[in-house]
């Protein structure tokens, strides 16, 4: 009885069939050809190591410059956050120098403050007899207009209801429906 022994490569199944025919003590090979649409995925797992380092070698330039990227924009938002927080930092500060300043000041203008330094430079509270009176001629202090009096009257008063709304509306519309007709211009009442 005659072996028959069938051998299928399986990395390069698609392309490449290969069948050991033992027959009546003959080995036969038969090759099926690989079509175009199927050849290139198998010439692309047979590169040269030249082209495989290549492809390597541009894989890894390209992850440096992506590092390089994503390093530099770690950076720069580092190097503005650290900004951000100094001139919140100044802006404190100032915060609290302005509010000191301010408290200087109104302690600075108090009453008490001002009548001490009043009378640390020799001044002193004046009296009936230290008060001079001037007499300017031509001033008289009775007015000889009245200031007028100003009575609030309200100009208009809403008393607007529906029904008056709506026969204002009512006779816009009847007003521009006779100037659209070529009677009387629209010209709507007050």
């Amino acid at each position: 009885m005659p072996l028959i022994v069938a051998r299928t490569f399986a990395p390069i199944d698609s392309w490449l069939k290969s069948s050991i025919i033992k027959s009546q003590g003959k080995i036969t090979v038969s090759d099926r050809i690989p079509s175009p649409q199927t050849q290139a995925v198998p010439q692309m797992l047979r590169r040269s190591p030249a082209q495989a380092a290549s492809v390597i070698g541009m894989a890894v330039v390209v992850a440096i410059i992506i590092g390089a990227l994503y390093l530099a924009q770690a950076t720069v938002t580092a190097t503005t956050g650290s900004e951000l927080l100094e001139l919140q930092r100044t802006r404190d500060f100032l915060q609290r120098a302005n509010s000191d300043t301010e408290a200087q000041i109104a302690l600075k203008s108090s009453v008490s403050t001002l009548r001490g330094k009043a009378q640390q430079l020799g001044f002193r509270p004046a009296d009936p007899d230290d008060l001079v009176y001037m007499v300017i001629e031509g001033y008289s202090p009775v007015r000889t207009t009245p200031t007028p009096m100003v009575s609030p009257t309200p100009a208009r008063l809403y008393d607007e209801t529906f029904a008056g709304w709506l026969e204002q509306q009512w006779s816009q519309l009847l007003l521009q429906f006779e100037a659209w007709m070529g009677g009387t211009p629209a010209t709507p009442r007050p």
